[in-house]
């Protein structure tokens, strides 16, 4: 079961309680899907227009409490419930299949990172 859905017509992100979107700048955003396929399943990805072009990786939260961690400063988490503002939106990758825990996409950014 998903926890999280698209309003039609594409406008708005739906994150139900328990659902992560972790917001990263598009120009990061083809790397840091490729290390995340390299670590295993690559979630939903929706490619958000505004001032500047930015992807949302859809996730799970890890099983186990999380580490305290302090995310870059264009990195933005958005923990459901909440409504994301999405208007003319894009799937870069379409949902299907397991979504990857928070946590792998949080060590998929810090390798951008590092590389960058």
């Amino acid at each position: 079961m998903n926890h999280w859905h698209v309003e039609d017509p594409v406008d708005t992100l739906v994150l139900d309680e328990g659902a992560i979107a972790v917001e990263v700048p598009a120009s990061w955003g083809a790397e840091v899907s490729h290390q995340l396929r390299s670590a295993g399943p690559l979630g939903p990805i929706l490619a958000i227009p505004g001032p500047r072009l930015r992807w949302l990786f859809l996730a799970r939260p890890d099983p186990e409490p999380e580490p305290r961690h302090v995310p870059p400063p264009d990195v933005r988490y958005w923990r459901g419930p909440r409504h994301i503002p999405a208007a003319r939106s894009r799937w870069v990758v379409p949902p299907a299949g397991a979504l990857p825990p928070v946590g792998a996409v949080r060590c998929a950014i810090r390798t951008v990172r590092r590389l960058r």
